[in-house]
């Protein structure tokens, strides 16, 4: 059993920050944080950013001093009544004050196993390592994580296909022009950009992926990443 004052239940930006704030108004309070991942607290905007631009890893990390860190451990069970928490190997941390800082999960496509939902550092490290191996990968997805990985995959010198169902770039998000001006910027620096295009299957083809596409064509790749929300 471990007691605390303070827990956290989430290892993300936001329960990184709640921790350092605590931390701020409250120095001696015991502070627990229990996170799925088993890298410590980390900033995310790199994983798409700097680290395929050569920032070290180590300098992502959170400083979280006087933070119990309760890696790769999930939370299973709540009781508010007992105000205790407990994880998948039936550890228990007792609290006084409780936070939820979980987060979400990326939304998965119907295409079984083999595509890379980049949104943690372990993701990158698998997208990392397809890189070394591969030369060509299929993005799926033109939102703000499709459009970065695309770019990072392409800063290695990557044959990259970015595929989403919009016509533009983004068009949730901007304005129709902006989205238009997206797709002729990533084309101009090499990226192979495929607008109004969903991917339908996909197999396992040698140590490669053959993504079937709505256009009835079949796409061979070394990897798959998706960024779908």
């Amino acid at each position: 059993m471990y007691t605390y004052r303070y827990l956290i239940v989430g290892g993300g930006m936001a329960g990184a920050a709640a921790a350092l704030g605590i931390r701020e108004v409250d120095r001696e309070g015991t502070l627990g944080l229990l996170s799925a991942e088993r890298d410590p607290p980390y900033n995310r905007p790199p994983l798409s950013k700097g680290l395929w631009q050569g920032k070290p890893l180590e300098s992502i990390f959170r400083n979280l001093e006087g933070v119990d860190l309760h890696l790769g451990r999930r939370a299973v069970r709540l009781d508010p009544v007992l105000k205790e928490v407990e994880d998948e190997r039936g550890a228990r941390y007792r609290y006084e004050r409780l936070l939820l800082a979980t987060g979400a999960r990326p939304r998965r496509l119907p295409l079984g196993e083999g595509v890379v939902y980049f949104r943690t550092l372990e993701d990158y490290r698998r997208l990392r390592g397809l890189a070394e191996r591969g030369r060509r990968f299929a993005v799926i997805g033109g939102g703000f994580i499709g459009q970065e990985v695309a770019a990072a995959l392409r800063g290695l010198g990557k044959e990259v296909v970015l595929l989403f169902p919009e016509e533009g770039l983004g068009e949730r998000l901007f304005p129709r022009d902006l989205a238009r001006f997206l797709v002729d910027f990533y084309r101009e620096r090499g990226v192979e950009v495929r607008p109004k295009t969903l991917v339908t299957g996909l197999e396992q083809v040698g140590e490669g992926l053959r993504l079937r596409l709505s256009n009835g064509e079949a796409l061979e790749v070394d990897g798959a990443v998706a960024g779908v929300g």
